[in-house]
C-alpha cells in the first residue's frame, strides 16, 4: 500500500491502476471506494501538512536571509548556519532582488510547491471517487431492475 510522503509520480502511477473498475463486480467496486477514499484522503492530509510546514519555514528562512542582507546577524548567528559574513548592507531593493534568487528560499519554495500539487491532485482524485460511486450505484440499479419481458410490453 502507498504511505505517505510520496512524489506526484509515484501518486499518478498508483491513481493509473486503483482507477480501473472492474465493469462485472460492480458490488466489490463500491465497497472498494471507501478504501482509496481513505487512502487518497491520508496522502493529501499529510501532504497538507508538510505543505504548511513548509510555508512556515520559507517565512522563518525568509526573515533571516532579510537580517543577513542587513547585516543583522552576528557572526556566531552566519557561522552556525554556515553563511559567510556580508560585505556590505544592501538596500531595500537589492535585498528584494537578493531574495528572489536566493537559492535556500527557491529550494523551500518548490518543495512547498511540490506538497501543493500532491494535495490537488488527491483533491481530484477524491472528486473523482465521490462520483464514481454515484455512478456505480446507478449502474448497480439498473443492473438489479428487472426487465419488463416481451410479452408484457405494450404494442405500438
Amino acid at each position: 500500500m502507498l504511505k505517505p510522503p510520496v512524489t506526484l509520480d509515484t501518486l499518478m502511477k498508483e491513481w493509473s491502476q486503483d482507477k480501473i473498475v472492474d465493469g462485472t463486480e460492480l458490488e466489490k467496486e463500491i465497497l472498494k471506494i471507501s478504501h482509496l477514499h481513505g487512502k487518497y484522503l491520508n496522502i493529501m492530509s499529510h501532504h497538507r501538512v508538510l505543505c504548511r510546514k513548509m510555508e512556515t519555514d520559507y517565512k522563518l528562512m525568509k526573515g533571516l536571509r532579510e537580517d543577513y542582507y542587513q547585516g543583522h546577524l552576528t557572526k556566531e548567528e552566519m557561522e552556525e548556519r554556515g553563511w559567510e559574513p556580508i560585505q556590505h548592507v544592501l538596500s531595500n531593493p537589492q535585498i528584494a532582488r537578493k531574495l528572489d534568487t536566493d537559492g535556500e528560499l527557491n529550494k523551500l519554495l518548490l518543495k512547498r510547491i511540490a506538497h501543493g500539487e500532491i494535495v490537488e491532485y488527491c483533491e481530484d482524485v477524491l472528486k473523482s471517487l465521490n462520483s464514481r460511486t454515484w455512478d456505480l450505484e446507478i449502474g448497480r440499479a439498473h443492473v438489479l431492475t428487472p426487465v419488463t419481458s416481451l410479452s408484457r410490453m405494450p404494442s405500438s
